[in-house]
């Protein structure tokens, strides 16, 4: 209802207008989670042009990602900035996250920073996590383990899994926190039992190490391979060095140069490296290539 008064007088008149715009978007809501780009597309636009926020987010998004629309990242951002301005959480960090990465405009930390800020004061998980991010790696505000940590722990006490598996590596590293190996993993197994790859990664490596856990490297390849099918290069790397070495399962260059492929083909440096020293040694079972191996170091640098 709010999106559309202006004043008391036109309560009255609007109160089924108002109504209907809701069931749009609840409408094009089941249809984007179906799917359904087509149609949510078409429910979405009507409200998002009547300034509901929700639909103008959805909009963003769908531009973004390409979803039912070209990419457009212009578009998309113009439409998560009509929801921001509006006091719309998700789209202020949606707009921050545009400024931090140079998406549709010049990057701009404090840009970013100003937006996450806004999102973080309603509470939004997401936005906390960017802003401990920000300070973590220094991104327009001076490097802060200690504030990154602050941060991160907000956005981990509301569930999300991004600020618990981040939390969880400064606790691995004893940045910002007293190191506590047993904290990261609890923290990582947190995200990773959510299906968040790097956390499933960073907990499969706890494992293999005997880091806060005992040391189980069946269970270190379990984890690195839910990682590795969501597709980590990471995760990728790690199971094909366990199957390479025959830890936690059977001894296997077939599937430790697949795995290795794998990694490498999805843009991971550290594989491609690898896969060139694969190549020219003539290791895994492959026969030595120096071309091929010219090639991956190539993309590798």
């Amino acid at each position: 209802m709010k999106q559309y008064l202006t004043g008391l007088a036109l309560a009255a008149s609007l109160a089924g207008t108002a109504s209907l715009a809701h069931a749009d978007v609840d409408a094009g809501k089941t249809a984007y989670d179906s799917g359904n780009y087509k149609a949510a597309l078409k429910e979405f636009s009507p409200d998002a042009a009547k300034g509901v926020a929700n639909a103008q987010n959805y909009l963003g998004i769908m531009y973004e990602k390409g979803q039912g629309v070209p990419v457009d990242y212009q578009k998309a951002l113009a439409w998560y900035r009509k929801a921001a301005e509006q006091g719309f959480a998700p789209a202020q960090t949606s707009v921050g996250y545009f400024y931090e990465e140079g998406k549709g405009l010049s990057r701009d930390f404090a840009e970013a920073m100003k937006w996450y800020r806004k999102a973080a004061e309603q509470r939004d998980a997401q936005a906390q996590n960017n802003i401990g991010a920000m300070y973590e790696q220094g991104r327009g505000v001076p490097a802060d383990p200690v504030q990154a940590a602050e941060w991160y722990h907000k956005a981990a006490d509301q569930g999300l899994p991004a600020g618990q598996a981040n939390l969880g590596f400064l606790y691995a590293r004893g940045k910002g926190v007293a190191r506590d190996d047993a904290m990261a993993v609890s923290l990582y197994r947190k995200a990773a039992e959510k299906n968040f790859a790097m956390a499933q990664n960073n907990l499969g490596f706890m494992m293999a190490e005997g880091r806060g856990v005992e040391k189980d490297y069946s269970a270190a390849a379990a984890w690195y391979l839910r990682a590795a099918e969501q597709g980590s290069g990471l995760a990728r790397l790690n199971l094909s060095r366990l199957y390479e070495q025959g830890k936690g399962v059977p001894q296997d260059n077939a599937q430790a140069f697949a795995w290795l492929k794998k990694a490498a083909e999805g843009g991971h440096v550290p594989a491609m490296r690898r896969l060139a020293d694969v190549y020219s040694r003539g290791l895994l079972g492959q026969q030595p290539s120096s071309e091929l191996a010219k090639q991956w170091s190539a993309k590798a640098s």
